[in-house]
């Protein structure tokens, strides 16, 4: 039997711990984890069943490892558990930025990342993956397995994992972010706030069901007619939003090196 540990029980290590036992993809006595609050893992084993333990133990006795702690934070558990993670183990990071090179001088276990995104919680969401080169066949198949049952995911090259991470990870705050404007758009019209928004959450959830089998283009053909309301509203979009997108992945790289910066200086 594999045994999955669980290092870092916060949103993200809660949430894939809750989903995968929740789809069957992992039985709740296979999975042990920790947190550096003990008492938040010990809540997480209250709601799945699994097995509440510290970082130690989950290295010594895991066979797969999720390191889901913070990007500054991963540094000092790979070095403090170095030796425990031998050519034996699988490593998985779900930390932003702390990249394969970065956890290959920290262990010698076999790695990969995974990098999630919060729709996972509603098995909707797309994990961006990347595999060491020590990863197997056998590893890659057992995480793109995993995570297929939380939703959608795909091997990608590491070094576009930054911009990637935008459209798919980051997206849900954006999406929130791009709705909230249009509802506080209606609401300076005097539209009621409440049914702005629930108009608009509405809408957008059949319009995902649309964009099953439609493509962007397709779908603003289809609704915006020529010469009609909806095709002057999309003009403005066209006219205004590609600045908007490029300062947003200009702001998000410069974070992203910022934190890389970070991390390189603490190796």
């Amino acid at each position: 039997m594999t045994t999955f540990g669980f290092i870092g029980t916060g949103h993200l290590g809660s949430m894939l711990v809750k989903k995968f036992v929740e789809t069957g993809s992992i039985e709740a006595e296979e999975i042990l984890a920790s947190n550096r609050t003990p008492e938040k893992a010990e809540l997480l084993a209250e709601a799945t069943g699994i097995r509440p333990t510290n970082s130690r133990v989950v290295a010594e006795l895991s066979d797969v490892i999720f390191i889901c702690v913070r990007p500054l934070e991963v540094r000092d558990v790979l070095s403090e558990l170095a030796y425990l993670l031998n050519s034996e183990k699988l490593v998985i990071s779900v930390a932003a930025d702390v990249s394969l090179e970065n956890m290959r001088a920290l262990c010698s276990a076999r790695l990969a990342r995974a990098f999630p995104s919060m729709a996972s919680e509603k098995l909707q969401g797309v994990t961006l993956l990347a595999f060491g080169e020590n990863a197997t066949t056998e590893d890659q198949r057992l995480i793109t397995g995993l995570f297929h049952t939380i939703g959608k995911a795909v091997e990608v090259e590491e070094n576009d994992f930054g911009i990637l991470a935008d459209l798919t990870s980051s997206a849900p705050g954006y999406f929130a972010a791009l709705m909230r404007e249009f509802v506080l758009a209606a609401e300076r019209r005097e539209i009621p706030p409440e049914l702005a928004e629930r108009l608009v959450k509405q809408t957008l959830l059949g319009t995902a069901l649309l964009l099953e089998e439609e493509s962007f283009a397709g779908l603003i053909k289809s609704v915006a007619t020529k010469g009609g309301i909806t095709e002057a509203g999309v003009k403005i979009i066209q006219r205004e939003a590609p600045s908007m997108f490029d300062q947003l992945f200009q702001a998000t790289e410069a974070r992203h090196e910022q934190v890389k910066k970070k991390i390189n200086g603490l190796r």
